[in-house]
């Protein structure tokens, strides 16, 4: 029984040692740029493109991960989808967010909110916005 548990741990010890081996280097004339990956066979799902219209100066969003457009000036954006991306052409005086992991980008905004459990958020804006941040990990930045 001793030689079994014996022979057990040397057998352990040598794969642990295999796992520890460090890779055989390359020579820097054998490396290749790296190829932009190619979509996954079978995969059917593509994000979906959706147009937002402003209604009577208010927009709300709520499609989760899709590519939003909102074409014109808007006065209040209210932002309710996550995961998503969102385009806007024109001015937004109040831009709000309640959802989290959304990227909203816009020409002008005067005002960015940020409620409680809003987090990980990015505003792209060449304009600089009065920021109210009840969130965590948001972001308002010129792009």
């Amino acid at each position: 029984m001793t030689k079994q548990l014996n022979l057990l741990a040397v057998f352990g010890l040598a794969l642990v040692l295999a796992g520890c081996t460090a890779p055989e280097p390359t020579s820097p004339s054998s490396s290749s740029p790296t190829a932009a990956a190619e979509p996954t066979s079978g995969s059917d799902y593509a994000i979906p493109d959706v147009a937002a219209e402003c209604v009577d100066g208010t927009v709300t969003v709520v499609d989760d991960s899709s590519n939003v457009t909102i074409d014109g000036d808007c006065e209040n954006v209210v932002i309710e989808a996550s995961n998503s991306m969102v385009t806007v052409t024109g001015s937004v005086v109040n831009l709000s967010f309640e959802s989290s992991i959304t990227l909203v980008t816009a020409p002008a905004v005067e005002y960015v909110t940020f409620v409680e459990g809003a987090n990980g958020n990015k505003v792209a804006t060449p304009s600089v916005p009065v920021v109210d941040d009840g969130g965590e990990g948001n972001v308002v930045s010129a792009e």
